[in-house]
């Protein structure tokens, strides 16, 4: 938490968690369709474990993942930015990436990178 740079950068942010340079895809989007063609997307589950990867559609191409760390908490980029750009990591409920962006909840998934 406090990072920034992450501007945009949901999936790398989620896979820098997990110690990998990279997520390995395109966007969360991505990350999501292959997730769900390998049978580990556990569609609108509420209940993900704690590290699981959270998923949501933004109504864009990307889409958003964050990392569930317990508690109705995640980690996530940018949705707490004072100004736009600034890429920071924070602490925040689950429930803000749908209040505050309007995005939908997909499921989450086991982090495999």
């Amino acid at each position: 938490m406090g990072s920034h740079g992450y501007y945009q950068l949901c999936a790398r942010l989620a896979a820098n968690i997990w110690g990998r340079p990279r997520a390995g895809y395109y966007s969360a989007a991505e990350q999501w369709r292959q997730m769900v063609a390998l049978g580990k997307a556990h569609r609108n589950d509420l209940r993900p474990p704690v590290g699981a990867l959270v998923f949501w559609a933004t109504g864009g191409p990307y889409g958003h993942v964050a990392v569930y760390i317990g508690d109705g908490r995640i980690v996530s980029n940018d949705i707490n930015d004072r100004y736009p750009g600034e890429g920071g990591v924070y602490d925040v409920a689950f429930g803000l990436i749908e209040t505050r962006w309007g995005a939908t909840y997909l499921g989450w998934a086991p982090p495999i990178y």
